[in-house]
């Protein structure tokens, strides 16, 4: 009687994507090259102005982007930044 070989486990299904707002994933990269000079070494520090500042210079490379989802690329790429430094 010939030994069968532990059964390789089923392949899990493809995970869906995690992500909601695909339109700003793609922006993502690009607001973050712009956003890195004008954040400084520690964003999580940045000022208000450094904030405003920020969200001036995406507002004007996408304007077709509500004021909302400005507000949540800048977030994400600070907090990007910012997991980025720490290591």
């Amino acid at each position: 009687m010939p030994v069968r070989l532990a059964e390789q486990p089923p392949q899990p299904a493809a995970r869906p994507e995690r992500r909601r707002n695909l339109r700003l994933r793609k922006h993502f990269d690009e607001a973050r090259d712009l956003l890195e000079p004008l954040l400084g070494d520690d964003p999580l520090q940045a000022s208000g102005t450094a904030f405003y500042r920020a969200l001036r210079q995406l507002h004007e490379a996408y304007p077709d982007l509500t004021p909302m989802e400005l507000e949540a690329l800048v977030a994400s790429v600070i907090r990007a930044l910012a997991h980025r430094r720490a290591r």
